[in-house]
């Protein structure tokens, strides 16, 4: 660009603004003329009580309102609270009629590069007859001027103190709170009129983002807001220097995050999906708007939506199975083990002809005293599949015309250099004859296989394959999806593998069938569209391979005594387990793992364990607990359904050879060899090898330091055996604990293997002697980032007063 051009764009750019300034100070003399409107609400509709319904019409719950509101007088909300929302939001307060001029001007000059002045500027006035009496979902000027109009007239009708006790009970504080005397409660366990200057400024804090600043799950941020507010209040002069570097130092103490749910109900996880497709109007598509345009007007915010489903009296019909909901929690609850530190499971079942949501397990109990007990772990962010994404590939494959009898170089490691790669990709995990088809490499799970099909397909192929088969998950162009490195939901395998089970005809997941409105007519109801997006000669080539994957493959395990196809799917190091099959009946998805995050599933005999990183009873695979939990899920499914055959694969689809196995074998000593030296050994012997990383100084990097099952052991033929592969030992570091609590300050240093020792000393640094662990940690030795080992006595300052 030339200085020419730079000067022209800023010359437009404060034209841009002097128009938009005036067209700002042209609205207000409007609304000053605006013919008044009547602000005097319209007298509610009586409430009437929603419920939802399974799909045989059982009650499931008639649902409470979702908002936790107590409404209290502006005499019970301390000075604190109202200076520090007033800082924060509004701090012309006092001194306008219901517009902020200054700020809608400095609002308006802000808002040039950006087009427009539909958004900014809004008193606390605006806000609250913005958001009560107009629509939400409008940012335009023509709602700009309706706010200001709004707000002028109700500044006439009431005073200062009333619109600021409305504000004050009506704005929503996160975590369910409407209003701060329930945002007092819930994260301070104590009524508005007792805050504090640090509480009342973080609650402040929370009404620009409630949800992102969530002090739950988002402290660092909270704090941040919590800096901004005092800072106002400071600039304002509501509080003192002293005032505002106490509060700043303030530790932030919370109360427990509580669950209200008072009664159980069944599918407690399904029931929180339902809902919240109802509230984000998922239902109102642009045909069912076309064909309800007046409906569709009156639903257009979430206020409405919310309305209709507390207290709009409707009935939603679910796809949920109420009977087969229940088999598949106990189905979870008598395959995994029970303990204080265990992994949980998801399970979802689909009917394939329809895309309807039989069951849903998201966990092992929505009500039960679990920090992740409400977590959805069937949908959210997901987990990786591991090979469970591979038939994906094969179903790319198969559509591009690739035989499933094509043979590939099969040896225990492979290192590809795709074009579009800069460092070779190194994969192991192959055939003990170093050559297979894509039959026994599915199989058998053959990594160097599939890696290679990968690479021969494009990065994107297995991305591309996932949205045809309806899964939502983003998938990254990356060859490693084909292995499940990327992140799915179980909702996402169910619907994938569904359309297998469709013979290629693919339908979005359904969890609701029909609203009907109070007085029995419909409101709305699914009809059942699907899209052919696989040829079905295809899917029988693929369903053949993935029948014998549970007959005499990894999962055989989740055989139900019929015709049934799956895949297991075990992530490395065995942090992730998924099983996902289907019948010509139904379809289904399992995943185990820890909820917390990615948490090794071996027994503490194979890994140092720790409250952090517990231990299982047994290596967890996704032959293991996913497979069982789905043969005891299908088998109920099934329970008073025929058996049904498969459709025929093409006679044009060659046979592949049946691999005999060994009834048992002898289990050699594999210790102190590598992993590429182990392998033939064991695929000699037609077992598998899993090999999970240990650090250990005491042997060389990359040898076999443990085995299970151990030397001279006898294994069935096509057995898994694990081996421990020392590596080196990652050097800890100490911490930095400066500015933490105490209490953080010591769980920090202990988790990283370190001793804690404390000094206390007051305000003034004198050392005290102390009987609580309480304050905030000023200097430590050694210094952060210092290299030590587990025992190093770490020492900490901390300051009192």
């Amino acid at each position: 660009m030339r200085i020419g051009d730079n000067v022209t764009m800023r010359t437009v750019e404060r034209r841009g603004r002097s128009l938009l300034v005036g067209l700002v100070l042209a609205l207000i003399a409007t609304a000053c003329s605006w013919e008044s409107q009547n602000l005097v609400p319209p007298v509610p509709e009586t409430a009437q009580t929603s419920q939802i319904l399974a799909r045989d019409s059982r009650l499931i719950i008639e649902p409470p309102s979702d908002e936790n509101r107590t409404s209290v007088q502006i005499q019970d909300i301390p000075l604190v609270m109202q200076n520090a929302v007033i800082a924060i939001e509004d701090e012309r307060f006092y001194l306008h009629d219901g517009v902020d001029l200054k700020a809608l001007v400095r609002s308006a000059s802000r808002g040039v590069t950006s087009g427009g002045i539909s958004g900014g500027g809004s008193t606390i006035t605006m806000q609250y007859v913005g958001n009560v009496f107009l629509d939400r979902s409008q940012q335009t000027a023509d709602r700009k001027l309706d706010e200001i109009v709004l707000a002028r007239q109700f500044e006439n009708l009431y005073s200062k103190e009333f619109i600021l006790q409305e504000y004050l009970n009506w704005i929503y504080f996160g975590a369910r709170s409407y209003g701060v005397e329930a945002a007092a409660q819930q994260y301070f366990d104590k009524s508005v009129s007792a805050v504090t200057l640090p509480e009342a400024a973080l609650l402040a804090g929370l009404i620009q983002a409630p949800s992102r600043l969530n002090p739950y799950d988002n402290r660092d941020g909270a704090l941040a807001r919590r800096e901004e507010v005092l800072n106002a209040m400071l600039r304002n002069e509501y509080i003192t220097e002293d005032e505002h570097l106490d509060a700043l130092n303030d530790p932030m103490e919370l109360a427990p995050e509580f669950d209200d749910v008072d009664d159980r109900y069944p599918a407690g996880h399904f029931v929180e999906e339902v809902k919240a497709w109802i509230l984000n109007g998922e239902f109102m598509t642009e045909a069912w708007i076309a064909d309800n345009p007046e409906r569709a007007a009156s639903l257009s915010t979430y206020q409405a939506r919310e309305d209709l489903l507390f207290r709009g009296g409707i009935r939603v019909r679910t796809t949920i199975d109420l009977d087969l909901q229940a088999d598949a929690e106990a189905a979870v609850q008598a395959i995994l083990p029970n303990g204080p530190a265990i992994p949980d499971a998801s399970a979802v079942v689909i009917d394939p002809q329809t895309g309807e949501v039989l069951a849903m397990v998201g966990g092992r109990d929505f009500f039960g005293e679990s920090t992740f007990a409400n977590v959805n772990l069937a949908m959210g962010t997901g987990r990786q599949a591991g090979s469970a994404m591979k038939p994906l590939a094969l179903a790319a494959a198969l559509d591009r015309g690739i035989a499933v009898t094509q043979a590939y170089d099969a040896p225990p490691t492979i290192e590809l250099q795709p074009p579009d790669l800069r460092e070779p990709w190194k994969v192991r995990g192959g055939s003990r004859t170093g050559v297979s088809d894509l039959v026994d490499g599915t199989i058998w799970s053959r990594n160097t296989v599939y890696a290679q099909l990968a690479v021969q397909l494009g990065a994107d192929a297995v991305g591309d394959m996932a949205t045809q088969l309806g899964m939502q998950s983003p998938i990254a162009p990356v060859y490693a999806s084909v292995l499940g490195t990327e992140n799915v939901t179980t909702l996402d395998l169910a619907a994938a593998y569904a359309t297998f089970a469709n013979r290629g005809v693919q339908h979005d997941p359904v969890f609701v069938t029909e609203i009907l409105n109070p007085d029995g007519t419909t409101l709305w109801r699914h009809e059942p569209v699907g899209e052919r997006v696989l040829d079905a000669a295809d899917v029988d080539q693929l369903t053949w391979v993935l029948e014998q994957v549970i007959s005499r493959g990894t999962g055989r395990d989740a055989d139900i005594g019929r015709p049934a196809a799956g895949k297991t799917g075990t992530a490395q190091n065995y942090a992730d387990a998924t099983f996902a099959g289907y019948t010509p009946n139904y379809a289904a998805a399992v995943w185990v793992g820890f909820p917390q995050g990615q948490i090794s599933m071996v027994p503490c005999n194979e890994k140092a364990c720790t409250e952090d990183d517990p231990g299982t009873d047994i290596q967890v695979a996704g032959g293991t607990y996913p497979a069982r939990i789905w043969r005891e899920v299908m088998l109920a499914a099934h329970r008073d359904v025929a058996s049904t055959e498969f459709a025929e694969p093409p006679v044009s689809a060659p046979p592949t050879t049946v691999e005999i196995l060994p009834d048992s074998v002898q289990v050699p000593d594999l210790f102190g060899l590598t992993v590429d030296a182990a392998q033939p050994q064991l695929e000699e012997l037609s077992l598998i090898l899993n090999a999970v990383e240990i650090e250990d100084a005491t042997f060389e990097p990359g040898t076999i330091i443990n085995q299970a099952p151990p030397p001279g052991t006898s294994h069935p033929g096509g057995g898994v055996v694990i081996v421990e592969v020392a590596i080196r030992p990652a050097v800890p570091t100490i911490p930095n604990v400066v500015g933490n609590d105490a209490n953080t300050a010591r769980r920090t240093i202990r988790r990283q293997g370190f001793v804690v020792r404390r000094t206390f000393v007051d305000a003034d640094g004198n050392e005290i002697e102390s009987a609580v662990n309480e304050g905030t940690v000023i200097s430590q030795d050694p210094a952060p980032g210092t290299e030590a080992t587990a025992g190093t006595r770490v020492r900490i300052v901390i300051q009192q007063g």
